[in-house]
Order: C-alpha cells, then sequence, then structure tokens
C-alpha cells in the first residue's frame, strides 16, 4: 500500500503495529509517543510515511511492509489506500470482526461498563457488495469529461472510481453510466449523485444535486441519457421499494434507509429476538424513521408508537402502515426529547431507539428514565455514544442483559450494536 498524507514531511518511518484503533488505524510508537498508522495491521513492520496529526496524535501511511501479518490480504479495490471510505480491505474478515468487537469493548469499558462475555458478532457469509445506497461526488476534467467518486481520504478533492466492490453491482454500473450521461450532455453543474437500488426489484431511484437547483428539462435529459445506457434497471425519481419479511416500504431519497439490505435483516431480527414483542405490549419506537422497525413489531405487539422528526420520513411511516394494513401503528411528530414530554406514565412496556450517530441528547434520556419502560433495545451505529447513554440508564435503574454486534459495515471501521436493558 502506497500513498502520501503530508507533503512537507517525506522521513519514512519504521514502525511496528501494536493494537488495532477505532477509526481504522493501528497505534505505534515512535520515540515513546504513538502514532495512528493506517493500511498497516498489529504486529506488522511496516516502512510509514508521516501524514500530519489530529487531535495532538502523529498520522501516518503505510508505505511499504517491511514483515506482513498472516492476517493480511491483497485488497480487490483498484482506489483502496487513495479512497477514503474502506481501511481495512487488507485485514482477513475474520480478523476485522475481531477488531470491532475490540471496539465495542473499550467503548463499554471507558464507559464503566462491560460488555456481556456470550455478545456474538455478527458478520457477513459474503462481505462484497452489500450497499444498496452510494453518494457520489462529481470530478469535472479539463477535457470536458464528468466522472463519479468519493472523497480522497483526509483531502476535500474528488478521486474518480471506475470500481468500487462494497457497492451493489447495479449502483456501480449506474455511477458509471451517469458519468458517462453527464459527459455527453456537458452538464456543468453536476455536482453530486445520490443512488438507491432496489434489494429484490429491478427500480433505482436517484437524486443529482445541480448548481443553480435542478431544472426539471436538465434532469429529465440527464435520467433520458442513464436509462439508456442501463436498459435493464428501471430509473425512479420519487420513491422505491423496500421490501422484507412479508412487509413492502416506500423509501425516497431523502429518508433514511440502512444501507446493507442483507445485514439490515439479521439486525431487525435481533432486535426483534431482544425485545420478544407480545399482544400485551405498547412499544414506542424512537426515531422511527420511515417504520421499518416498528412496522415488523406491530404485526407481534398490541401497539407501536413511532417518534421521528423527518417529516418526510413520518408521513412515509403512515403511507407504509397502510401499504401493509397495520392499524396498531401511530406516529407521533417531534424531536424525541420533546415528544416524550407528552408520553403518559405508564402507558408503555418497551420501547425500542435507534437515534442517529450522535446518540441520544441528555433530554431524551431524562425522559427514558421518566417513563421507565419494562425493556428497552437500544441500536446504535456508533460505539462510543452507544457506550455513554447505556452508561446513563444503568445509573438511572437499568441493567444490560444482552447485546449484540452486527457487521453492516464490512472493510470500514463502522460496526453497528444492539443492547437490551431491563428496569432493576
Amino acid at each position: 500500500m502506497s500513498g502520501r498524507g503530508d507533503a512537507a514531511v517525506t522521513t519514512p518511518l519504521v514502525l511496528r503495529g501494536e493494537s488495532a484503533a477505532h477509526g481504522g488505524a493501528v497505534i505505534a510508537h515512535e520515540g515513546g509517543r504513538p502514532v495512528l498508522v493506517y493500511y498497516a495491521m498489529p504486529g506488522e513492520v511496516v516502512e510509514a510515511e508521516p501524514a500530519g496529526r489530529r487531535g495532538g496524535v502523529a498520522l501516518a501511511r503505510t508505505a511499504r511492509v517491511l514483515e506482513p501479518s498472516p492476517d493480511r490480504v491483497q485488497a480487490p479495490c483498484p482506489h483502496f489506500g487513495a479512497c477514503g471510505g474502506c481501511v481495512w480491505q487488507h485485514a482477513r474478515y475474520e480478523r476485522q470482526l475481531e477488531f470491532k468487537r475490540q471496539a465495542v469493548e473499550e467503548a463499554w469499558r471507558g464507559a464503566g461498563l462491560r460488555l456481556p462475555p456470550d455478545t456474538p458478532v455478527l458478520g457477513m457469509e459474503d462481505p462484497w457488495r452489500y450497499r444498496i445506497r452510494g453518494e457520489f461526488e462529481a470530478a469535472h476534467g479539463q477535457d470536458g469529461t464528468i466522472r463519479l467518486g468519493f472523497h480522497a481520504m483526509r483531502r476535500h478533492s474528488v478521486l474518480p472510481v471506475s470500481r468500487c466492490p462494497i457497492h451493489d453491482e447495479r449502483i456501480e454500473r449506474a455511477m458509471l453510466a451517469f458519468g458517462r450521461a453527464a459527459t455527453d450532455l456537458g452538464l456543468r453543474g453536476l455536482q453530486s449523485l445520490l443512488l438507491t437500488v432496489e434489494p429484490t426489484g429491478p427500480g433505482l431511484l436517484w437524486q443529482p444535486r445541480l448548481r443553480g437547483g435542478q431544472p426539471r428539462e436538465v434532469r429529465q435529459q440527464l435520467g433520458g441519457r442513464a436509462a439508456e445506457l442501463m436498459p435493464d434497471l428501471v430509473l425512479l425519481d420519487d420513491s422505491m421499494e423496500l421490501a422484507f419479511w412479508g412487509l413492502s416500504f416506500r423509501v425516497r431519497s431523502d429518508t433514511f434507509v440502512q444501507t446493507n439490505y442483507r445485514q439490515m435483516l439479521v439486525l431487525y431480527r435481533a432486535v426483534l429476538d431482544m425485545l420478544a414483542p407480545t399482544a400485551g405490549d405498547a412499544v414506542l419506537d424512537l426515531y422511527s424513521g420511515i417504520g421499518a422497525i416498528g412496522l415488523a413489531i406491530a404485526r407481534e405487539a398490541g401497539s407501536v408508537t413511532g417518534v421521528e422528526e423527518n417529516p418526510a420520513a413520518l408521513r412515509l411511516a403512515g403511507v407504509n402502515a397502510r401499504i401493509n394494513g397495520i392499524a396498531n401503528f401511530r406516529t407521533l411528530p417531534g424531536r424525541v426529547e420533546e415528544a416524550l414530554r407528552g408520553v403518559r406514565l405508564g402507558g408503555h412496556s418497551a420501547t425500542v431507539l435507534d437515534p442517529p450517530r450522535a446518540g441520544c441528547e441528555p433530554a431524551a434520556i431524562a425522559e427514558l428514565l421518566r417513563l421507565g419502560t419494562e425493556r428497552l433495545v437500544y441500536v446504535s451505529c456508533e460505539p462510543s455514544t452507544h457506550a455513554r447513554d447505556i452508561a446513563l440508564l444503568v445509573w438511572g435503574g437499568y441493567r444490560v442483559r444482552r447485546a449484540a454486534i452486527v457487521d453492516m459495515f464490512p472493510h470500514t471501521y463502522h460496526v453497528e450494536s444492539v443492547a437490551l436493558l431491563e428496569r432493576r
């Protein structure tokens, strides 16, 4: 692996990797000072190029591997190391799962908690081509060509890509087709493109961002030319279908969707197994989005109330309830910490929450403790905020009964975790 982070400092360092750090680097030491080395492995000796500092800690990029780890593999992506997305493609997948368990354990330990020792790490049989949504930036060449890609690692410049093996193959083809279509049309105003594919259908939901707004005729021309290049796909500009477990959902570009459809089913099954809803349960579904988790729960629970602040997602949740004929699901608009103030004490027996990466606001934790539902299943995509909030809930009277780690994002450092808490 080669690369150059900070051109002002070129003296290479010879470093031995010690342990993986959450964020995709390996901790090493140089002169007694810690260095975060990217694209290395624990136990390896590498020659690394200094790449600046972050938070007072030195950064470096592996330029040459002197003593490779037995867990090192050849990364299949031609852009690995330059693109800012994947950071672990050079690690054997089973080792990646160990790194992610370590990241969750360390976050819990830092919050004064102990991850249950029987916590499973639920990985993928085939950890490739899993992303059903991708957002691509436009790179405009001096020769008039327009290519799509990602931001280079720790840089603002756009790296055009020809292949991305973690995206659904249809997204990869669509990325290339839209780049060619934009080039054919001389569409210099294209800034970015959001693509989402139907996991079980032929639909491709697309949303471009153009300088100076999005004139309808320009969108039509771009979509028309791209459709000619992808006759097997159906281009959708409003919404698409997401189907699982006999349920059907409408998804829009401006609403959240789990990018890994296969692992979404694993995650949702873990949530349902932990919650174990019955006909006697009234469940709060917080940060409910389009209602994907809540409607699955509603088929087994007495009632579900979804709380969501995004108006587009809230409207779709209502639409999705009607599509599936689920009458015991209702929606409550607003920020969780504000909406819960109007929820009466004793009206609900269980809570499911899946907040953004930043976790819950302190006021939301306070409302959860006030309501004190018997069971609480907390889903998170960030171990540090997950552990922080769970520690607050434990301090307020809950205890951790079960946990699971779900690898939603293979080859990246991101990890999803879920925990079941019960009132003491």
